[in-house]
């Protein structure tokens, strides 16, 4: 009774790390995957707006404008679409000689820094 015991847990064992091989990690790897190309996308427009920040001319507000569209057509998250086109607003409005825009456009640059996934 013992060893037919044994012999079922042994066969137990291989039969969840299989099925943990089978299953489990490559959608892990899937979501791993994801996570990365949300994260260049994400921080690839974030410097687009940071580049217009700095140099707020017609040229870097036009890629900037398609770089949120890619974006959002790409797929990236709604959340994180929101952060980006908040920052971005708050700049234009800044450069606008907006003073209360131009103190949000901090704290919207520290929201897109600690953006969540």
């Amino acid at each position: 009774m013992y060893r037919r015991l044994l012999i079922f847990g042994i066969f137990g064992l291989f039969f969840v790390l299989g099925l943990n091989y089978l299953f489990v990690y490559p959608l892990n790897q899937a979501v791993k995957r994801e996570a990365e190309r949300q994260d260049k996308l994400y921080w690839s427009t974030f410097n687009l707006i940071q580049h217009y920040g700095v140099q707020p001319d017609a040229e870097s507000e036009l890629k900037v404008k398609f770089a949120l569209d890619d974006a959002r057509a790409k797929g990236l998250s709604k959340t994180r679409q929101l952060i980006l086109q908040t920052y971005f607003q708050d700049l234009q409005h800044c450069f606008q000689s907006d003073r209360a825009a131009c103190k949000k456009a901090n704290t919207d640059m520290d929201d897109a820094i600690r953006a969540p996934r």
